[in-house]
């Protein structure tokens, strides 16, 4: 009898081996081929998903503008060649150079010609994705014209502060027209008050 039990219990347990072992290995093919997937997936995961790339500024600028103004008593022609650099997206610092030739007649109808010329730098910054506040500070060499000497000059300082509008014009072109107010007007100053400046600029 207990031979009998021992056999029953011998051929229990070998079937259960039978049956564990192909469970065992399709277990084990499942997590290999689940895990395979999964590396398969991740890498392409990895190759697919573009990097963004951070925003940043820098890049210079370059343009100026072309002036003239008429008037009974004077009129002038105006160069005004700028470089600039974005420091960021919204920020922008830049050197400004002026010259201008000016012709005047005095109250005795005595005509004379000057030139005028300096630089100013300028701190501009873009608040919304066309406006801009901008202040400037030149200082001009300017013709003394309450002097006794016609060829006397002297240094005028400006300081000018506004708002301005920037508007592309195909590829990296742009152009700007601006209201500036100057601060330290004084009666040698060549410009009026508020100055209207127009301008044209390509980005690089």
């Amino acid at each position: 009898m207990k031979k009998f039990r021992y056999a029953i219990l011998l051929a229990i347990t070998l079937g259960l081996l039978v049956v564990a072992m192909p469970v065992q290995a399709q277990y084990q093919n499942l997590t290999h081929t689940n895990s395979s997937k999964k590396q398969q997936e991740g890498n392409v995961e990895k190759i697919s998903t573009p990097q963004k790339k951070s925003k940043s500024g820098g890049g210079f600028f370059f343009g100026g503008g072309l002036g003239g103004g008429y008037s009974t008593y004077s009129s002038y022609i105006q160069v005004t060649p700028i470089i600039g650099y974005r420091v960021t997206p919204k920020f922008q610092v830049g050197t400004r150079l002026t010259y201008m030739h000016q012709w005047y007649k005095d109250y005795n109808n005595v005509k004379y010609n000057y030139n005028i010329y300096g630089g100013s730098l300028f701190l501009r910054y873009i608040f919304l994705k066309m406006l801009y506040a901008q202040a400037e500070y030149e200082i001009l060499s300017v013709p003394d014209y309450y002097s006794a000497d016609a060829n006397a000059n002297r240094t005028v300082n400006s300081l000018f502060a506004g708002l301005g509008l920037m508007q592309p014009v195909g590829g990296k072109a742009f152009f700007t027209v601006a209201v500036l107010y100057n601060f330290l007007e004084d009666r040698y100053s060549p410009y009026s008050n508020p100055l209207i400046r127009v301008g044209f600029g390509v980005g690089l």
